[in-house]
């Protein structure tokens, strides 16, 4: 199915939800303003220099979370000082002048950074997605979204209630419906974010799950595999290539049914003209501020303290990453810095780049 009629299709099922409509509507057009204008500031930086302006910037703006989820990819870092918010916004408005327009700002738990919605709120000319386990939510929050057409909160789980509490803690999965039910009587249009694991493979791509998130008020949501780490590692969780396969046929499906509109990861970047890290199509901020390839690949060599994000997008890792890696192979669409770690390792070496891991890598 080509993107304009997926798009299409989603939007008009979206009609069919009259409530949410306005809603939906006023953040389409706000969306279409942001990158009309990002494009334009991109195109012009762009001819001043040699490396890409990313679009989109995954931003993990706090180590501190509310949960202790089984598997953490972010329980791997050193986590040595976090950031304060200031350094947030103002980078987050350095790579906005850029032409980086598409944010999604993630944790640890977003919303444990004090007044960050009314940050986001007040930055022109970007978008956000604001990834959060939802359990946090208050009605401060919520009239804050319902009035800001430029962020859309995104719910993160892991299937029904029971898988939810197996791997993020007791009654979070009540907590998570519950969220959901004040955005939706809120008008607020919201998406989901899974992890794709072995162990929920076959439900969270099924139709009825994506029924249960569409009478819950999701309108979009993101499947993401789950990356495997040596900290705090679940080997059930481990996709094998057959989980890959069901996945990918079971979304190939729900694409065409396109009720919630859905984001499978990694397969779709690769879709889309392969590997975006390293500043091609996006890259990661970590919550000590360093600025990884993405946010499956920990190692860095530059950090948002000291260098400008130009001076990052134009560093010999990143310029190593995009010369030397982009073209690998990648027949099962995984996530390739991660399928070639080794590869990763030996230009980390090279251009002076460390892993931000908990034990470093010297191999």
């Amino acid at each position: 199915m080509k993107p304009s009629s997926y798009f299409r299709i989603a939007l008009q099922q979206a009609m069919l939800d009259p409530l949410a409509l306005p809603s939906l509507v006023n953040r389409g057009k706000m969306l279409r303003r942001i990158v009309k204008a990002g494009e334009t500031r991109r195109e012009a930086a762009l001819a001043s220099c040699t490396h890409p302006i990313p679009r989109t910037c995954i931003f993990s703006i706090t180590w501190k979370c509310n949960l202790s989820c089984k598997g953490c990819y972010a329980k791997n870092y050193q986590q040595v000082e976090g950031l304060d918010q200031e350094t947030i916004t103002r980078v987050i408005r350095e790579a906005t002048g850029l032409g980086t327009y598409l944010w999604i700002i993630a944790g640890g738990e977003p919303l444990m950074v004090e007044k960050i919605i009314p940050e986001l709120a007040s930055i022109e000319n970007a978008f956000f997605f604001l990834f959060t386990n939802g359990t946090l939510l208050n009605t401060s929050h919520l009239a804050l979204l319902a009035d800001t057409p430029t962020i859309l909160p995104v719910i993160s789980l892991e299937g029904d209630e029971e898988q939810t509490d197996q791997r993020r803690g007791n009654t979070v999965g009540r907590q998570i419906r519950q969220a959901m039910a004040r955005l939706k009587k809120a008008r607020i249009p919201f998406g989901f974010s899974v992890m794709v694991t072995h162990a929920n493979v076959k439900s969270v791509t099924s139709r009825a799950w994506f029924d249960t998130m569409w009478h819950a008020g999701a309108r979009f949501g993101f499947c993401i595999d789950y990356i495997p780490f040596a900290h705090d590692l679940n080997p059930e969780y481990v996709l094998t290539d057959a989980d890959r396969a069901y996945k990918n046929r079971a979304l190939a499906e729900r694409k065409r049914e396109a009720r919630p509109l859905i984001f499978n990861l990694p397969p779709d970047e690769y879709a889309q003209g392969g590997c975006a890290s390293a500043g091609k199509g996006f890259m990661h901020i970590n919550a000590d501020g360093y600025v990884e390839p993405c946010p499956f690949t920990h190692y860095a060599r530059d950090n948002i303290r000291d260098k400008t994000i130009q001076e990052v997008l134009d560093s010999p890792f990143f310029h190593a990453i995009r010369r030397d890696m982009h073209h690998l192979p990648n027949p099962k669409d995984e996530c390739l810095l991660y399928a070639h770690l080794v590869e990763v390792q030996r230009l980390a070496r090279e251009t002076g780049a460390r892993s931000t891991e908990t034990k470093q890598d010297q191999s």
